[in-house]
């Protein structure tokens, strides 16, 4: 062979395997997954001594999904990771970070389920976005969104649940509040943007707000905050808080003669966890709460949703079971609808979700990526939650 062919050879192959390697980075970008896998991994940041129905929620959305035949043909696997160090503390944003790096860089998975707190969210969003993995959180608030177009909410934003309880109290025969004292937990997302809301709201309706304090995670005595509190008097007082310092902080304030009605927030509805801390709950009761979903609603996808839930668990959902089955059923219907595993094409797809009906009934997202949808408000008497109303976007 003569030196000239040889060289003309050499540079015929050389060329190639470049073209071979640009057309598999054509092919191959990061945004496309193929359809060659037998199962679709789904990441799921759980705590493990909170919220844990959010997860349940979502359990039995995977179970009747792969019952049905699964997703695009693929069976639905979830790799749960677990963002509470310390089982009697909150779940921490830094443990929310290292369970979402692990779920996208070790495990692969295709989008995320959670986290279920506002101040884990916030962490968690840009985390998902820069990966380009649709993230579905168990939380409300409503700047969680804003770390990234992926970033969907399943439930009622908070600023929607603050001005709902604002007129709640206002309009409601058997409250007609004029004055109002609110609570926050110091340095939580959630319940300052619910507080804000409400404050705003009731103001704006003639309302006057006679007191706003605050509580620390792990007090167990609220003297100072509820002595103050005593001392206006308040037709209401809304604490939309979480257990253990919520109930406990209604004992107290019940035991030092704070009669006005406490009105809590969505994370009231951790029922089992939130009826468990005092021995006693009747002086819970008479305290409203909203959440997005009631085992009252007589409607068939909802009933479907208890029963498939109950026959698994043993006990009926409470709202976070809800946001974690609507949002693993949202996610399979937008990867139905793009017809393939593009992130892009699925992520456009769920931004289009209409009339969607599952444990709660979505009417769309709104340019915030907010679900609009309607709310129900809860109340206690006699130790138990009980149905109260519906009330509509």
């Amino acid at each position: 062979m003569s030196m000239r062919i040889f060289t003309l050879i050499s540079v015929m192959l050389l060329t190639a395997l470049i073209g071979c390697e640009r057309v598999n980075q054509v092919v191959q970008p990061e945004a496309i997954t193929t359809l060659t896998e037998t199962t679709l991994k789904i990441g799921v940041i759980q705590p493990s001594n909170t919220f844990t129905t959010f997860s349940q929620g979502a359990e039995t959305a995977r179970a009747q999904i792969n019952e049905k035949g699964g997703v695009l043909g693929m069976q639905i696997e979830f790799m749960s990771r677990n963002n509470q160090p310390v089982a009697s503390e909150p779940p921490t944003p830094e443990a929310s970070v290292s369970a979402a790096k692990d779920l996208i860089e070790m495990e692969n998975v295709f989008a995320l389920l959670g986290p279920v707190y506002s101040t884990n969210s916030v962490e968690v969003g840009p985390i998902a976005q820069q990966a380009r993995r649709l993230m579905l959180p168990g939380s409300s608030g409503s700047n969680v969104p804003e770390t990234g177009d992926y970033v969907f909410l399943i439930t009622v934003p908070n600023p929607f649940q603050g001005k709902v309880m604002a007129s709640f109290a206002m309009n409601t025969d058997e409250l007609e509040a004029k004055t109002a004292a609110t609570i926050i937990e110091e340095g939580d997302v959630y319940t300052t943007d619910l507080v804000q809301a409400f404050e705003a709201t009731f103001q704006q309706n003639g309302g006057e707000i006679v007191h706003s304090g605050a509580y620390s995670v792990g007090e167990t005595t609220f003297t100072a905050l509820l002595t103050e509190i005593h001392k206006v008097q308040p037709d209401v007082i809304f604490c939309p808080g979480f257990q253990p310092e919520v109930p406990s902080l209604i004992k107290e304030a019940r035991q030092i003669g704070i009669t006005g009605t406490f009105l809590g927030g969505s994370a009231w509805d951790d029922r089992e966890r939130f009826l468990s801390i005092l021995e006693d709950n009747s002086v819970l009761d008479g305290s409203y709460y909203p959440t997005n979903f009631s085992v009252a609603t007589q409607d068939a996808d909802v009933q479907e949703f208890v029963s498939r839930y109950t026959d698994l668990f043993g006990s009926p959902p409470d709202g976070i079971a809800a946001s974690g089955y609507d949002a693993m059923r949202l996610l399979a219907r937008a990867i139905e609808t793009a017809g393939s595993l593009d992130r892009v094409a699925v992520r456009d797809a769920f931004a289009a979700v209409n009339g969607y009906k599952g444990a709660t009934t979505i009417s769309h997202y709104d340019e915030n990526r907010h679900p609009v949808k309607s709310l129900t408000i809860q109340v206690i008497q006699n130790g138990q939650v009980e149905h109260y109303k519906v009330v509509e976007p």
